[in-house]
């Protein structure tokens, strides 16, 4: 057992010395720094598997995209063809004879893409991605630049 001779002899170790408590303010800071490190971290970390997780949602979103698109066009392509054919014979039935109506769906079809061939009209819309972009770039500047106070002097 300890005698009251060895409390008072011994180092000053107690909470109330002066000299532990500089250390354990010091502690306690380092130990409120690794945590908000900590906290830091883990928050960057959940940021990229956000992001990660928002990239493959695109990526599903787009790749669904490109598989439809790509069934409309095969089912698309063998409905026209059968349409065209139908229209062919059709008329080669109205006319006499299946060449006149294979013929004058020939001609149209190449009427209709020598016209589109000479005017090249513009059948999708454009993207304006770099704008779009740009445009949100550009708001946060503005609204940087609005919050910001104006360092120029008017004149007096």
């Amino acid at each position: 057992m300890e005698t009251l001779q060895d409390r008072s002899s011994g180092s000053d170790s107690g909470p109330s010395s002066p000299r532990s408590t500089p250390d354990g303010r010091l502690g306690r800071i380092a130990g409120h720094t690794r945590g908000l490190v900590d906290d830091l971290r883990e928050w960057i970390d959940l940021r990229l598997d956000l992001a990660i997780l928002e990239l493959e949602e695109r990526v599903d979103e787009l790749r669904n995209e490109v598989a439809l698109g790509i069934t409309l066009a095969f089912f698309g392509f063998f409905a026209a063809l059968f349409v065209f054919v139908t229209v062919a014979l059709g008329l080669g039935w109205v006319l006499g004879h299946p060449f006149w109506g294979f013929l004058i769906v020939s001609v149209a079809l190449v009427l209709f893409v020598s016209l589109l061939a000479r005017t090249r009209p513009a059948l999708a819309p454009p993207s304006n991605l770099f704008a779009r972009f740009r445009g949100r770039a550009d708001d946060k500047e503005s609204a940087d630049s609005e919050s910001a106070p104006s360092t120029a002097e008017e004149p007096s």
